[in-house]
Order: structure tokens, then sequence, then C-alpha cells
């Protein structure tokens, strides 16, 4: 009933109008609501009392105290009430307003001179006034009702008298009058009160919404930041634990009575993953000298041919591997520019690496350089995948990666930044030409005062690398005939990873794949007893390698190995139904122990379905989804009250609390009580992301929770908010 009166006093307001306008058609809805209210309401009293006194003293009922005049007259008036609000609600207000008034102030005079003559009814005409000034907006209007609502109440006396003479002489007009300008006066002076009130509460109500855009803006790039940070460090953390695992696997496996040859092949790797750490550990201590934005440059005179070729050499067995063309064009013979040349070689180091980072198998890389007008400029070239157009302002921010697939498992964000602030504190300047799929192109200026040409017009023929056979890189190798040895798929995107893994599962027939969607080619024709996988690689991810084989229902036991610390990556990949979840660095026996367990619950899988009909299966796995719809549905209905229990769960679903908890522990992977808080967890999440303002009593009571501090607890422990 609140809801149908709310709707018929709304009729005609919309969200275009102003909130004064707004007010008045809804107090225009009203009055007429209440006119309509009191007509019913003592017309029905009027006609209830004449029958019963009909009855009493007549013994009969014979309508004689109906009054027909009475009637029509409210009925018309009744009629008119229902035209007001349908003028209003088609948006007609300024004729519903006029055509209330006129009604009002014409029905009251009739009442007082023609229908109930004598019983005062003129003094409704005092209203006329103020409901006036309630819809109209201009004085004058108000002013102009309170004229002709004087005159009408003066007609039973004097116009068209209807009361006795003595009445009549005892009028005192002008006490009247005050009257009148009194009522008119204080309703419009709380009008303008009211008004200057309303302005106020405006001006609040947009600070109050302009501090909260602010606050929200501030929020936004608050978790903007918060994520570059969390992305730079758990990429940082990939990179390190990597190396770490490798160098303490192959620290572990060094034996001193073995051959000096197999001892040296470690010792290598290791020696080759502590460099690899050190550049990652100078790369954080780069970021010391991008906040206090000090270089303490020591320039010298150095030969740019001899300088960028010496990179082309470092770099060029790299390029090899991914059968990537790299090539070098020095247009600027005998030229020495001033740098500090350790300084300088970081950053061309870093545009190098990103171009092999970017630029996929078979593409090309390029170092050009060339003479201008303002100096001479050298381009890092390549056919990589590109930047969008959007991003390339951004690239140069600390922690800014640009989001691709690459991006989600290496690189931290502040080699482009650091880069940039080594090129300024030279004076030199650096642009990005790309788009997106079609390469990237890196251009540093060096300014004529920093150049020292002997001459320009001859050009060094270009320093083509040239694929050695004996060194290119084939792909892994598929596997071709099944043997009786145990299969496994290893996807990692880090050849020593692999390289590792192989000799670590040696008991076993191991194929590589470099990322998921290799993997995924590979499965199409091949099977295995398990597939081990990395959490972070480019292209495809281990998560989404997971998905998409739980999608095609693939029952092969996955293991994942991961560099990633936090609770949030490892319960995301749990619940996906992963049979295992290895940190790096761990120990080789524990990676062996949980293969040889997971490839054995997967035979006695294999074997159980081997030994069932399709049907049996079918009807086991139809129980188990309706078994889990029917707890979770359950314990989502009842989510926020406290009394949700293990005990409360058993007696709904018609078990023992033992038999309960086998059969959750069987079809689920959890106890119920795990089940009740990951929901409970999940459901304060998602309210905390819908509200951020909810406060944290409010967000424990909607999840059945009455201590605030463990729940909130709980949330930063799993989720880190």
């Amino acid at each position: 009933m609140k809801k149908k009166y709310e709707s018929v006093i709304s009729l005609g307001t919309q969200a275009r109008y102003s909130i004064s306008l707004n007010k008045r058609i809804r107090l225009l809805n009203t009055f007429c609501l209440i006119w309509i209210h009191l007509i019913l309401f003592f017309y029905s009293i009027e006609m209830i009392v004449g029958l019963l006194l009909e009855v009493i003293k007549e013994r009969v009922i014979r309508f004689s105290f109906f009054d027909a005049t009475s009637f029509f007259t409210l009925f018309f008036i009744l009629n008119a009430l229902l035209i007001i609000l349908f003028i209003n609600k088609h948006h007609h207000f300024k004729w519903a307003r006029l055509l209330f008034i006129s009604v009002f102030m014409i029905s009251n005079t009739l009442e007082s001179l023609v229908m109930t003559p004598g019983h005062y009814l003129e003094y409704y005409l005092l209203l006329s006034s103020p409901i006036a000034l309630t819809l109209f907006t201009k004085k004058s209007s108000s002013y102009i009702v309170l004229a002709v609502s004087f005159l009408l109440f003066l007609a039973p006396y004097y116009f068209y008298v209807v009361y006795p003479i003595a009445y009549v002489d005892r009028l005192l007009v002008l006490e009247t009058l005050c009257v009148f300008l009194v009522i008119h006066l204080l309703v419009s002076y709380f009008k303008e009160s009211n008004l200057k009130s309303e302005k106020l509460l405006a001006l609040e109500r947009d600070k109050v919404l302009s501090d909260k855009m602010i606050l929200e803006e501030q929020e936004a790039e608050l978790r903007e930041l918060n994520a570059f940070k969390s992305h730079f460090f758990v990429n940082l953390s990939h990179e390190i634990r990597t190396p770490l695992t490798l160098i303490q696997g192959y620290t572990n496996q060094l034996d001193f009575k073995a051959s000096d040859k197999e001892n040296q092949q470690k010792t290598a790797i290791i020696k080759e993953q502590c460099l690899q750490m050190q550049t990652i550990i100078n790369s954080i201590m780069d970021l010391s000298k991008m906040d206090s934005n000090e270089f303490q440059l020591h320039r010298m005179p150095v030969d740019v041919h001899s300088f960028l070729e010496k990179h082309v050499i470092n770099f060029q067995s790299l390029f090899v591997k991914k059968n990537i063309d790299f090539t070098f064009n020095n247009n600027t013979l005998k030229t020495t520019i001033l740098i500090d040349e350790d300084l300088f070689s970081k950053a061309i180091t870093n545009l190098l690496s990103n171009a092999l980072k970017f630029t996929p198998n078979h593409g090309s890389v390029a170092i050009h350089t060339s003479f201008k007008n303002e100096g001479i400029t050298i381009n890092v070239i390549d056919s990589g995948i590109g930047i969008p157009k959007e991003e390339r302002e951004a690239i140069f921010k600390r922690f800014y990666q640009v989001k691709n697939d690459i991006t989600k498992s290496q690189g931290s964000g502040i080699g482009l930044a650091f880069t940039k602030s080594i090129i300024g504190a030279h004076q030199f300047a650096i642009a990005v030409e790309s788009s997106f799929g079609s390469g990237t192109c890196f251009s540093i200026s060096i300014p004529k005062p920093f150049v020292n040409s002997g001459t320009n017009t001859t050009s060094v023929a270009p320093f083509d690398v040239i694929d050695d056979a004996n060194t290119s890189l084939t792909a892994a190798p598929k596997p071709s005939l099944k043997t009786n040895r145990q299969s496994i798929l290893v996807v990692d995107d880090h050849e020593q990873m692999r390289k590792y893994l192989t000799k670590v599962l040696h008991h076993y027939e191991i194929t590589e794949a470099e990322n998921g969607k290799e993997a995924l080619e590979i499965l199409k024709t091949n099977s295995f007893d398990l597939i081990l996988t990395d959490y972070m690689m480019p292209v495809m991810d281990g998560e989404t390698l997971v998905k998409q084989l739980k999608q095609q229902q693939d029952k092969t036991p996955i293991l994942v190995l991961t560099a990633r610390t936090d609770q949030q990556g490892k319960l995301s990949m749990l619940r996906l139904g992963i049979d295992g979840y290895l940190q790096k660095p761990f120990m080789e026996e524990e990676l062996l122990i949980n293969v040889k367990n997971s490839i054995a619950l997967y035979r006695n899988i294999v074997e159980f379905d081997n030994a069932n009909a399709p049907e049996v299966l079918q009807n086991l796995n139809a129980y188990a989804d309706k078994f889990n719809l029917k707890i979770t549905s359950y314990i989502n209905k009842n989510i926020n009250s406290p009394l949700l229990t293990v005990d409360a769960i058993a007696d709904y679903m018609k078990v023992s609390r033992s038999t309960l908890n086998r059969k959750v522990k069987s079809l689920l992977g959890q106890t119920v009580n795990q089940l009740i808080q990951e929901a409970r967890l999940e459901k304060a999440r998602n309210l905390r992301a819908e509200d951020p303002f909810a406060s944290k009593k409010q967000i424990a009571e909607a999840v059945g929770i009455t201590n605030t501090t463990y729940l909130f607890d709980k949330l930063k422990e799993r989720y880190g908010v």
C-alpha cells in the first residue's frame, strides 16, 4: 500500500526537473490525495450516521437524509481532483496547480453560500494563500490568490448575505484582513527559511559529493599503485625463486666423486643463475637511484661502433636461440660520444632485453645509427608485439607494464623508467614509435655538443648475426612411441628449469612445453600420466591452462610449480581442482613424492572408471553434483546466521555429523567447516568490494560472524585485504 501511495505522489516528477519543481509536483499530488480521502471519509460518516438515525427513529430505511446537491457537488470535486492528477502525470504542472487552486476556492465558496450556508465554511479559504505559496514560485501569484480568497470570504457577509445582520455587523473587516495577511506572511517566512536551508544543504551535499569523488579517485589511484607494486613484487619473486630453485637443485646434485665434466656443467648453470640473480638485485638497487634522481655521471669519449658492437656480441647467442634475425647497421663511423659508459650500457641493455622479450621466434631486431642535424640517433627496432597507442606515454612510468601475455610472468616495470632516467641524466632524449602488432622503435637522440665526428660519409657494412647450425635450437621433442615408463608433460617458460626438472624426473618419460598454449597443442595428440606446470608464463599461464583442461574434463593429475607465495594465487588454483601446489624453491624429494602419489591416484581413478559401466559413472557424477548443489545452496541461503554449523547442515541433509564430513571430504575435498568458512570469506570479500564504505560490523553481521576482528584477520590472511 505504501508503494502505491508513493507512486501516486510521484506522478509527473522527472529526474531532469529541478529538486524544487519535483517537490512542488509531489505537494500538489499530496494535496489531491488528502482532499480525496477527506471527502470519502466525511461523506461515509455522514451516510452511516444518517442511516442509523433513520433506522432508530423511523424503523425503516427511506434515504430521506440523502442530499442530491451535496452528492453531485462532491462527485464533481472528486472528478476534478482525479483530472488534476491525470494532468500532472502528463507533465502539465502549471495547468494542474491552477485548476487545483480554482477548484479549492470555488468549492469552498459554493459550500459557504449555497450548499451549507451559515456553517462558517468560508474560513477554509484561509488555506488558499498558504497552498498557493507552496505551489507557485512567484510572489505575485500568491498575493493574487490572497486577494481573491479574502473577497470570497466576505461574500456570505456582504455580497450574498447568508448570516443574520447581527453577525455581519460583528465582522471586523480590517482584523480579518490582518488574519489573512499574518497567515500568509508566516507561511511565506517559513518557506523562505526552508529554501535557504535547502540551498545550504545542496551546497553541503555538493561538497560531500565532491569530497567523495576525490576520495574515490584517490582510492582508485591507490588501488592502481598497489596493483602495480603487487605485480612488481610477484614478478620479482618469480624471477628470483626460479634461479634460486636451480641453484639449490644443482648444488644438491654436485657429486665430487663424479666426473669433472658433469660437475662443470652443473657449476656453469649455477654460475649463470647467480649472475641472473645479481642482475635482478642490481635492478632493485637502481630503484634507489631513481628515487634520488641523482646519477653520478663519469663522462668519457666512447667510440659508438665498438660500444654498440660489444652489446651486439653479448646478445648474439640469445637472439640465435629464438631464431631472431639480429643486425647492426652503423652509419656514424669514427664517431665518439661523451657518456658514462657503465650507465649508458645499462640503458642499451634494457632496450635490447625488451626487444628480445617481446619479439617472437623468427622475428627481427636491428640497431641503426645515423647523423641528424641535431646530433646522432641510435635506434633499436624490433618486429615484436608492439605497444598500443594509448599506452605509449605510460611505458616510461615506474612499475608500469603494458598488459599482455608476456608481462604477466616477466619483468618488473622499472627497466624503461630507469632507462629514461639515465638518458635524461645525460641530457639526451628518448622517444618511442609503435603500434600494436607492428613492432617498436626506440630512438635515443644525442645532441651535437656531446658528439665528436671524424666523418659521416662512409658506413660500416651491417653486422649480421648468422645462425650457426650447431647452436640453433629446435622445438622440444614430441613423444612418438609410447614407452613402458610413465609420461609427464613439463610446462615452463624457463629453459634451464625444464632441463633441471627433466634430470630430477629422469625415471619418467618427459615432454617439454614452453607455455600453456603449446601444452594444449601437444595434448591434442598425446596423453600423459601427469602434467607439471609453472604458474606464471607468457602467452598462456598455468591458471588459464588448468581452466582449459578442466573445461575439457581432462582427468590427468596436475601439479603446479610457482614462485608465487601469496595465498590468493594458491587458493585460485586449488579451487580449479589441481592435485598439488609446490612453491619454489622446493625439495626434489617433495616433488618426487607428489608426482608418485598423484600418478598412483590417477591410475586408481582410471581403473575405477574402466571397471564400471558408463551409466554407473554418470549416476555417481550426477549424485555428486546434486549433493554439492544442495549443500552449497543451503550454506549461501543461511550464510548470515551465526547458527550455521556442521550440526545444522547435518540435520538439513538428514545424515549424521560424521557421515556428512566424510561425504563432503570425499566429494568436495574440504571439511564442512572449511566449506562454511570459505563461503563466508568469499561473501565478505564481495560485500567489501560492492560497498567500500560499509562498516566492519555490517559486513560481519551479513556473513554470520560476531567477531569482526577474527573475520578481517582471516580476510587479510586469505586475500591480502
